[in-house]
C-alpha cells in the first residue's frame, strides 16, 4: 500500500476513534446520571465512569488516537492533515444528534458545512 494512503488511513482512524471516545463518554454520562450517581456525590459520579468499561474504551480510544495522529505525522504536512482534526466536530454532533437526540440547530448545521468546505478546500489546496 503506498505511504501516502497509509496515512490518509491514519487520519481516518484518528477521527474515528475521537468521534467514538466522546459518544462513548457521553452515553456512559447518560447512564451514570441516568442511575442518580451524579445527583448524589460528584466523587462517587466519577469513580462510576472512571471504573465504567464503556468510558475505559472511550479513554482508550483517545489514547490509540493520539498514537495514530503521531505516525501520521511522521507522514503527513501538519497544514494538510490539521484540518481533518476538524471534521470531528462535524462528527460528533451528528452522532450526538442520531443517539442522543440532541438538537441540532440550523445555524450549528451551517457552521458544520462550513467545516467542510473549510477542510475541503484545504485538502485541494495541497
Amino acid at each position: 500500500m503506498e505511504a501516502n494512503m497509509r496515512a490518509t488511513l491514519l487520519l481516518v482512524a484518528v477521527l474515528a476513534l475521537t468521534v467514538y471516545g466522546q459518544l462513548a463518554i457521553k452515553a456512559r454520562a447518560l447512564a451514570h446520571s441516568a442511575d442518580g450517581a451524579a445527583t448524589v456525590d460528584k466523587f462517587v459520579y466519577l469513580k462510576a465512569m472512571l471504573s465504567d468499561p464503556g468510558v475505559l474504551s472511550g479513554l482508550a480510544a483517545a489514547i490509540l488516537a493520539a498514537i495514530a495522529w503521531i505516525v501520521a505525522l511522521e507522514r503527513l504536512e501538519i497544514g494538510f492533515a490539521y484540518p481533518f482534526v476538524a471534521l470531528s466536530f462535524v462528527f460528533v454532533p451528528l452522532g450526538a444528534k442520531f443517539l442522543f437526540a440532541e438538537p441540532l440547530p440550523p445555524l450549528q448545521i451551517l457552521g458544520m458545512a462550513l467545516i467542510v468546505i473549510g477542510v475541503t478546500m484545504s485538502a485541494l489546496a495541497r
